[in-house]
């Protein structure tokens, strides 16, 4: 924990105490807060959520130091473990100082310099060439350093990959699952036991291609105002990100990967279509089975954040807990709780709110990071086009695994 998060925690719990102090006084004495109190209540409510602002954002540039520390040393558990948690240890050709260099001019001055790795897998000294591979574009591999980076920042915007089970791969994959389980029997004395078969199921996990198009003035290239692996990573990460989110939490399944919502089912709908009651986040709850309860996260909008930290149990305390260690959430009922600005509001008949074991939802990176140069399409107006490809896929490969609220149509 930084020493400003810590100061600032210590302002907020301070803060939360003087709240406590005031209503229990007046519970005290059996009476309502005076205008004086309401009044002073009001400020420190305002000042309260304006602190966890403050440490929300201290909180998002810690983690994006830490991922560039990760970066620096090379670390980044996404990129660099394989199936079965095996870690990758042969050097790519493109994890190499002389390739990063070569990349980083191709993106300044449009040089392809001998050894760079285009989409297609194919090696070329010039772009204008024909090139073989499905989806071949004549897009340049990006470094692994500069994929780490960007991983590493998407990570830190995107909450649902900071809580599934992330996964990298060269190709298609196929995940087993079992849909039926073997059942147990009473058995008598003498009596043969009952047999039952288990039944699997696999998953092929795919490759779905998302791009990104991004401009820059020549003068910014030419006089280099940028950084400009800084700036890729970046705006790009960005970009990514926000797509990411969408897709994960409500993607179709359909000609893009499955998210969250679209495995997941309905536990609870609300008595009010713009509420929740403390006794319908106990129901979404307990209705996930315990063996995924205890690794359970709620996930839902800042919006639907500010209704629930208005929550109080029969004694009159607040039932959100705000966390006091640096990096982590706070909690609701005991869980962590994080938001997502891509969840839906809760507003009638919408899914506002996500609670279960995010373990179970895999999202398959697969590797390779595509960047080209476009220096005709915005010639006329004096900028550089930079266009970026990824691709990945996601399901929740155990749909009981999470639950969520519906609001009341």
């Amino acid at each position: 924990m930084t020493m400003i998060i810590r100061e600032l925690r210590q302002r907020q719990t301070q803060l939360s105490a003087d709240m406590r102090a005031l209503l229990d006084a007046a519970q005290n004495e059996t009476r309502d807060l005076t205008a004086e109190e309401l009044g002073q209540f009001t400020q420190m409510e305002a000042d309260y959520d304006a602190l966890g602002e403050s440490i929300a954002r201290e909180e998002r540039q810690a983690a994006r130091e830490a991922a560039l520390a990760g970066t620096a040393s090379g670390g980044n558990p996404a990129i660099e473990r394989g199936l079965g948690g095996a870690t990758r240890t042969a050097a790519a050709p493109n994890d190499t100082d002389e390739y990063r260099s070569a990349m980083l001019a191709y993106m300044v001055n449009g040089s392809i310099s001998p050894g760079l790795i285009l989409d297609g897998g194919e090696r070329r000294d010039i772009l204008g060439v024909s090139l073989t591979g499905t989806g071949a574009t004549g897009a340049v591999l990006a470094p692994v350093a500069l994929e780490r980076s960007l991983i590493n920042e998407i990570t830190a915007q995107n909450a649902i990959r900071q809580l599934a089970d992330v996964r990298s791969s060269a190709s298609e994959v196929d995940i087993p699952y079992v849909n039926t389980h073997t059942t147990a029997y009473l058995v008598g004395e003498g009596v043969a036991v009952t047999a039952s078969t288990p039944a699997f199921a696999k998953h092929k996990m795919k490759a779905y291609k998302v791009g990104a198009l991004s401009y820059i003035t020549h003068e910014a290239l030419q006089d280099m105002f940028i950084d400009m692996e800084a700036w890729v990573r970046d705006d790009f990460a960005a970009a990514f990100a926000s797509l990411e989110e969408t897709h994960f939490l409500k993607g179709t399944g359909s000609s893009q990967p499955s998210g969250v919502i679209t495995g997941a089912s309905s536990a609870v709908t609300t008595g009010s279509s713009t509420a929740i009651s403390g006794d319908e986040l106990i129901s979404l709850i307990y209705a996930v089975d315990a063996k995924y309860r205890q690794n359970g996260s709620f996930v839902m909008k800042d919006s639907t954040v500010a209704l629930l930290r208005k929550l109080k149990d029969g004694q009159g305390q607040y039932l959100w807990q705000p966390s006091l260690v640096a990096g982590q959430p706070d909690r609701l009922h005991g869980y962590p709780i994080y938001t997502s600005s891509k969840m839906d509001e809760a507003t009638a008949g919408k899914k506002s709110v996500l609670f279960g074991d995010f373990k179970k939802f895999r999202i398959l990176d697969r590797r390779g990071l595509y960047f080209q140069r476009l220096n005709e399409i915005a010639a006329t107006t004096g900028q550089v086009g930079f266009l970026a490809f990824r691709r990945y896929d996601s399901k929740l490969l155990v749909s009981d695994a999470i639950k969520y609220i519906t609001q009341k149509s």
